[in-house]
């Protein structure tokens, strides 16, 4: 008989084997893989991957590509709730609050993560931002995702990233890239139909996020946000005196060397935006990505 490293004598087994895969993933220095974790519990492959399932489903664990498992964004949001009840403010939230309050739309925070991108910090308290996305979401690294980002890379890294583009929007995203050093942010327009069907798709989002069965469908849900939230403006574009739907902005938080850290997003979703509404946008965002606390 296998021993089992997870039994106490009071405690519940099952309930024990999820809590020791939960401590497991939470301390492993690298994403694990079902057999690693069996092997290092003294569990069955099978029983291991029993509860990986019911985590996965909840989105306790996040399940990369490789089949490699780490801490999924549920179980992120609830400890960064928690700590922030323990040791009070958190510089980084309440600068991106700040910020929420001053455009008076969502903020998010968001950093490459390998093949994906991660949200690492989000303010709701004035809208969604993006639609449907909290933190601890993933997201493939697929252009436009992360485009301020990838714009401070070294040439590798943007060719990889325009390579992983429909061919026929490769040379748009070419020309972003050139665009985000100048502007020093990304601005994304969208016509009124496509913000209309933003916010529907959103809630969707947040129904399917109570629904421990619907994981696969709100990964689907998302990435077809990720697909409609528009194409950017050209600086010449905001120059314009008329009024210009916007979707989102970004902009990259860079090191004092100019390496890219992270990219800050603002979603003000308006079919109808002035030119002082914008350089007000443009201002806040481009402001506050060089005063960022970054953890």
């Amino acid at each position: 008989m296998s021993s089992d490293k997870t039994r106490t004598p009071d405690a519940s087994p099952p309930t024990q084997r999820v809590v020791s895969v939960l401590e497991l993933l939470a301390v492993a220095p690298q994403p694990q893989t079902s057999a690693q974790i069996a092997d290092a519990l003294g569990l069955s492959r099978s029983t291991v991957g029993n509860v990986l399932s019911a985590l996965h489903a909840r989105d306790w664990v996040h399940r990369s590509a490789d089949l490699t498992y780490e801490i999924g964004p549920a179980l992120l949001r609830v400890s960064d709730q928690q700590r922030r009840k323990l040791a009070g403010p958190d510089p980084l939230q309440v600068a991106l609050e700040k910020l929420a309050r001053e455009v008076d739309c969502g903020v998010a925070l968001l950093q490459i993560d390998g093949p994906e991108i991660r949200f690492i910090a989000v303010a709701e308290n004035r809208g969604r931002i993006p639609a449907g996305i909290s933190v601890g979401t993933r997201l493939p690294l697929i252009p436009p995702a992360a485009a301020t980002i990838i714009a401070h890379s070294e040439t590798r890294t943007q060719q990889a990233w325009l390579a992983a583009a429909d061919p026929v929007d490769a040379e748009q995203f070419r020309t972003l890239l050139a665009d985000v050093p100048v502007l020093g942010a990304a601005v994304w327009g969208v016509d009124a139909h496509s913000v209309a069907a933003l916010d529907v798709l959103a809630d969707v989002v947040e129904h399917l996020t109570r629904d421990p069965a619907s994981h696969a469908l709100r990964q689907r849900v998302l990435a077809l946000l990720g697909g409609i939230s528009g194409a950017a403006y050209r600086p010449a574009d905001l120059e314009q005196d008329t009024p210009v739907p916007i979707s989102y902005l970004s902009a990259p938080v860079l090191s004092s060397t100019g390496v890219p850290l992270a990219e800050l997003l603002i979603g003000p979703l308006r079919s109808a935006v002035t030119r002082d509404e914008r350089d007000h946008y443009l201002t806040a965002i481009t402001d506050a990505v060089r005063h960022l606390p970054m953890r």
